[in-house]
């Protein structure tokens, strides 16, 4: 199904109902986008799931806690280096769209290119970084910063792994072949359950001793190489290899090598800028529990933040088809055609959120309950603030799928901007107020939360809205 084969009316806005044609083509991408992300999403949510499982409930919660401060500084470290991928697909889908296949397997050579070396430098700011980072945002018990550390540095070894996997992940989206990641993200998932279990939990029988939060981690950097081995292996397909001629010394040139990476720095950086964010929220939610002793609330804010996990990457997987969408419209020169994919997409993703926000409000116990289900407490402390998650799931939606077209169409430089200063001009010191400073707790820090998503999406659709971004040249 071509993505360009539609006329280039202008969008309309005021509407309830969705333009069918369009929403068949992006479900068509991101549909496996989407089984894809889920299935990467418990790549990472397996290790609070099963550590939470843990016999001895205190160390679960303190595992949860450590998740809570792990997870957001890996991602700010090797989000930054895997922001190589929106280049990539941009520029890959522009050229895809153009009938430049070539040209095409080129980006994706000079991006493996940049990604190896970028994986390399990742991995040791990471492995050196952490112990001082972490140290510095756990605040709720010492256990939090001990079990964070050891976490933090096995997901770590993974890196140069995952930087290479989004690579071949963009190159592959940009040409529409978004299926192809699925293939690798169910294996990465297969495989990382079973060590989980293995080094969490010890087996005996093989020798393996009991590792808890630390071999969640390990399983996690190994479960990554698996999913590189897969995209690398599927590329070298006839299918691929033949049209689009990626492994030759001769594509390498300096000039696309720097405009990955001139889309790589904002893109990046507008990763590194959210991560911060969420590390000074989760700061701020270990000095309450500071207060009251244990890790009962950063246990439950890592909870929320799964539970909220699972909502926003079905989105951003949206997104990703979206992207691809309004890059390739605008490659074949229909920037309305652009345009209405982005607002369908922003459409259909509203509705759905619409029913999963309703759930939230009626059952947000019970939600908790199956990410901590042996320590009672955590449920309850993080109900109501649930229930303040889905009145900014709307807005979510908004603002994740049109950064992400935003993305698609090189407007890097302006999700960047934003997202530094919604973080740290919002979410961050009303965070601080509403949660320490005036003491309305949990629930305090999560309306600060919901005022930032509510902006985001404002801020992103006032951008959609109007022209610039239509004559960016990638």
């Amino acid at each position: 199904m071509q993505l360009t084969d539609l006329g280039d009316e202008p969008p309309r806005f005021f509407k309830l109902g969705l333009e069918r044609p369009l929403v068949r083509r992006v479900m068509a991408l991101g549909t496996w986008v989407m089984l894809a992300m889920i299935t990467q999403f418990f790549v990472n949510a397996a290790d609070n799931f099963m550590v939470g499982r843990l016999d001895d409930h205190r160390l679960a919660t303190a595992s949860q806690a450590a998740l809570g401060l792990g997870m957001p500084f890996f991602w700010a470290v090797g989000g930054f280096f895997c922001a190589v991928a929106f280049g990539t697909q941009a520029m890959t889908a522009r050229r895809y769209a153009e009938g430049e296949y070539q040209r095409a397997g080129q980006v994706l050579w000079n991006s493996l290119l940049v990604a190896t070396l970028a994986g390399l430098v990742g991995l040791l700011i990471g492995w050196y970084l952490t112990p001082s980072a972490i140290g510095f945002l756990a605040q709720a018990s010492p256990e939090q910063a001990e079990l964070g550390i050891d976490y933090a540095r096995m997901r770590m070894l993974g890196i140069p792994g995952m930087v290479l996997t989004f690579s071949y992940k963009a190159f592959f989206d940009g040409i529409g072949q978004t299926r192809v990641h699925l293939y690798a993200a169910l294996a990465m998932n297969a495989i990382n359950i079973g060590l989980n279990y293995v080094l969490i939990y010890g087996t005996p029988a093989l020798g393996v001793p009991a590792m808890a939060l630390e071999g969640a981690g390990l399983a996690s950097a190994v479960s990554t190489y698996v999913g590189l081995l897969i995209m690398a292996g599927i590329s070298l397909l006839p299918d691929y290899s033949r049209r689009y001629h990626f492994y030759r010394w001769a594509h390498t040139q300096w000039a696309i090598v720097r405009d990955i990476v001139r889309l790589m720095l904002p893109s990046g950086s507008a990763t590194v800028i959210l991560m911060i964010g969420f590390m000074l929220f989760m700061r701020f939610v270990g000095q309450i529990d500071a207060e009251v002793g244990g890790n009962t609330y950063s246990a439950a804010t890592k909870a929320l933040m799964d539970t909220a996990s699972l909502c926003f990457m079905p989105v951003i997987a949206l997104g990703t088809a979206t992207a691809t969408a309004v890059s390739q419209s605008l490659g074949a020169g229909k920037a309305n055609l652009a345009a209405r994919y982005g607002w369908e997409s922003v459409r259909l993703g509203v509705y759905a959120m619409l029913v999963i926000a309703a759930i939230f409000l009626a059952i947000p116990e019970q939600i908790i309950r199956v990410w901590a289900p042996n320590d009672p407490a955590v449920a309850a402390a993080g109900a109501e603030s649930l229930r303040i998650v889905a009145a900014g799931l709307p807005a979510m939606v908004v603002g994740l799928v049109l950064s992400q077209a935003l993305y698609g169409a090189g407007a890097n430089t302006f999700v960047m901007v934003v997202e530094g200063l919604l973080h740290f001009g919002v979410l961050v010191p009303v965070s601080w107020l509403l949660g320490p400073r005036l003491g309305f707790g949990l629930e305090g820090i999560w309306l600060a939360a919901a005022l930032y998503t509510n902006l985001m999406g404002l801020a992103m659709a006032l951008k959609f809205l109007g022209r610039g971004w239509r004559t960016i040249r990638l």
